[in-house]
């Protein structure tokens, strides 16, 4: 009997003020079609910090990239196949690109699609998208444009997902990201006028498989 198609979409400093902005038509439509919040964090900002605390169910305070991936408690309960998380640098999973500016955001939207596409046929998929962070310089609507595509054919390929962006957009001058990120799921979040918590990402996602 397959897996249920579970997906987990990270996209670090994804920003909803950007959505409309640039014309991104299926974000655009997610907000209006499913559940939708904001997704609060503002001292776990590193990405294995964020990552680690979605996928632990508890914050988890890291400076850097961790050697190699740990015992996560959801990780493991989900049994999810990991794609550029960016625990590690490489990145996690069937996906590994550097955490520099080495890769743009159109090949690793490439590598990604293929093989998130390819795992979400066999169960639950834990994706992660870096571009938004890694690169100091873009164009935000051609940037905002291709990852709609991508979400685009994520979501429609999924029985169920969360898309959500562990922190907001990067601010100005290197000093971090805004605190409040993205929450786009087919389930509502914790506490309906409440922020969600980075840390509560995971538990909402084993919510997702354990109810099919």
């Amino acid at each position: 009997m397959a897996r249920v198609k579970a997906l987990m979409l990270g996209i670090d400093g994804l920003s909803y003020k950007f959505f409309m902005k640039c014309s991104a038509s299926t974000l655009l439509t997610l907000l209006d079609t499913v559940f939708r919040g904001v997704v609060e964090n503002r001292d776990l900002q590193h990405p294995a910090a964020a990552w680690a605390s979605a996928l632990s169910g508890r914050p988890v305070r890291l400076t850097g990239f961790l050697q190699e991936v740990p015992s996560l408690p959801i990780l493991e309960e989900v049994r999810g196949v990991l794609i550029n998380v960016p625990l590690t640098d490489p990145t996690a999973g069937l996906v590994r690109i550097r955490m520099d500016q080495s890769t743009g955001l159109e090949a690793e939207i490439g590598s990604v699609r293929e093989v998130a596409l390819e795992a979400l046929e066999e169960g639950p998929a834990i994706v992660g998208l870096t571009a938004l962070e890694r690169l100091k310089s873009y164009d935000v609507c051609s940037a905002y444009r291709a990852i709609d595509k991508l979400v685009r054919d994520l979501v429609n390929a999924a029985d169920s997902f969360i898309l959500f962006s562990p922190y907001g957009h990067p601010l100005q001058q290197g000093s971090g990201f805004d605190p409040y990120g993205v929450y786009l799921a087919t389930v509502p979040r914790p506490m309906e006028h409440e922020t969600v918590k980075v840390w509560e990402i995971g538990e909402l996602f084993r919510k997702i498989i354990n109810k099919n």
